[in-house]
C-alpha cells in the first residue's frame, strides 16, 4: 500500500488504557479542516499554501488564521484564489494566552472537518500527504497521529545544527523510552503535521487547555495522551519537508525557545546538567583520542558516524556535514544553557512578542 511505502510508523497510536483500534474506514469522503497559523510569514507562505491546494484527497479545507502579522502575511494569504483556501484575521491576543494556541484555537473554531490538521506556514506537503496520512491513521485507529517532516537546510549553519536536532528528536521516539508508555505524560509532536479526530481535539480541551504553553506541539500531545491516547509518530519519507530556521540566528532563537520549556520548564538547573551531559557525549571521543584509550575513542567517533548516518533521511546534508555532530551537540547544549537562564529570569521572547515563563513550574 502506498501509506506504507512512503510513512514508517516509529510508534503506534493507542487509547488510554488499551490497544488502538483499526477503524475500517479509508477516509476517502471525510473533509480534513488544515489550520495553518501565521505570523509575519511573508515570503514563506506562499509555497505552503500552494502546497496545500494540490491536495490529491477531495476534502480539503485551508484556514489560514493570520496571527496580528506587521508584514505582508495577510495579503500574501489572500492573494491565493483557491476555493480551498480561507483566511482568517486573528483576533487580538488575549491575556494568559501564546500567539500559536490562539491562533490554532480560533482556525479549529472556523473548521467544519471530522479531522483536524494543525500544520506550520513554512511546511511544504507532497500531493498525496493529507490522503495518505489519513488512510494510515485509520488504520492505526486511536486519535491520531504526527509526522516527522525531513528538515531541509539552506546555510552551513543550518547544516550542522540540523542534524543533530534529528538525533535528538529521534531519540525520544526510541523503543523503551518514556514516549511509549501510555502511563507516562510524556509525549511529542512535530508541530509542522498533527492530524486529530475533532471529537479526540474536543474531547482533551483543544488548545484551551494548553493556552499558556509555549512549545504547543509538544503540549497538545502531551493533552491528547492524557485524556484520549498516544498519537502515533511517524516518519514521513520526504511526504513533509519544512526549512525551519534560516541562518545562525533564527537556529539560535528558535532551538532556545524550544529547549526553554522542555527540561527548563521544569527545572532550569537540570536542563544545564542535562546540557553539560550532552556536551560531554560530543567531545568524549575526541578528548579520549588526546589523552585516553584510543580504541575507545576510536569506537566512539564510529558510533557517532553511525548515528549522525541513522537520521541523514531526516536531515539530508553534504557528506561533509557528517562530521559536524558533535559541534551541533555544542550549539544546542548553548541553547539549553542559555534557556534555563530564560527560565531563571521569568521570561522569553518569541516572534516580536514576550512571554512570562513561571519559574515555579
Amino acid at each position: 500500500a502506498d501509506d506504507r511505502r512512503h510513512l514508517h510508523v516509529l510508534a503506534p497510536a493507542g487509547p488510554r488504557g488499551g490497544g488502538a483500534r483499526e477503524d475500517g474506514s479509508t477516509g476517502e469522503d471525510e473533509l480534513v479542516s488544515v489550520i495553518v497559523p501565521a505570523r509575519n510569514e511573508a515570503g514563506r507562505l506562499e509555497p505552503a499554501l500552494r502546497s496545500l491546494e494540490r491536495q490529491r484527497h477531495p476534502g480539503v479545507e485551508v484556514i489560514v488564521v493570520d496571527d496580528e502579522s506587521t508584514d505582508g502575511t495577510y495579503a500574501e494569504a489572500r492573494r491565493n484564489t483557491s476555493e480551498r483556501v480561507r483566511v482568517v484575521r486573528g483576533a487580538p491576543l488575549p491575556a494568559g494566552w501564546i500567539g500559536k494556541t490562539w491562533a490554532n484555537h480560533q482556525g479549529a473554531e472556523a473548521a467544519s472537518g471530522g479531522w483536524l490538521l494543525f500544520t506550520d506556514a513554512d511546511v511544504v506537503h507532497a500531493p498525496d500527504a493529507v490522503g495518505m496520512a489519513l488512510k494510515l491513521a485509520h488504520r492505526l485507529g486511536g486519535p491520531g497521529l504526527t509526522v516527522l517532516p525531513r528538515l531541509e537546510t539552506g546555510s552551513w549553519a543550518e547544516r550542522i545544527v540540523q542534524p543533530a536536532a534529528a538525533v535528538l528528536i529521534r531519540s525520544f521516539v526510541a523503543p523503551g523510552l518514556l514516549i511509549r508508555l501510555r502511563a507516562a505524560p510524556t509525549a511529542i509532536a512535530a508541530g509542522g503535521f498533527i492530524l486529530l479526530r475533532r471529537a479526540a481535539y474536543d474531547s482533551a480541551g483543544g488548545h484551551a487547555a494548553i493556552r499558556d504553553r509555549l512549545v504547543d506541539d509538544k503540549a497538545l500531545a502531551e493533552q491528547v495522551k492524557r485524556h484520549v491516547g498516544q498519537l502515533a509518530i511517524v516518519d514521513g519519507g520526504g511526504l513533509v519537508r519544512v526549512r525551519m530556521y534560516r541562518g545562525l540566528p533564527e537556529l539560535w532563537r528558535g532551538w532556545r525557545k524550544n529547549t526553554s520549556v522542555g527540561v527548563a520548564e521544569r527545572s532550569p538547573l537540570l536542563a544545564a546538567f542535562a546540557a553539560l551531559g550532552g556536551a560531554a557525549l560530543a567531545l568524549g571521543p575526541f578528548l579520549a583520542a588526546v589523552r585516553g584509550p584510543r580504541l575507545l575513542a576510536a569506537g566512539g567517533i564510529v558510533l557517532q558516524l553511525g548515528v549522525r548516518a541513522d537520521v541523514e533521511r531526516f536531515a539530508p546534508t553534504p557528506p561533509v556535514y557528517r562530521l559536524t555532530l558533535p559541534l551541533g551537540c555544542l550549539f544546542l547544549t548553548a541553547t539549553s544553557l542559555a534557556s534555563s537562564v530564560d527560565r531563571l529570569r521569568g521570561g522569553v521572547t518569541w516572534r516580536g512578542r514576550t512571554y512570562a515563563l513561571d519559574r515555579s513550574s
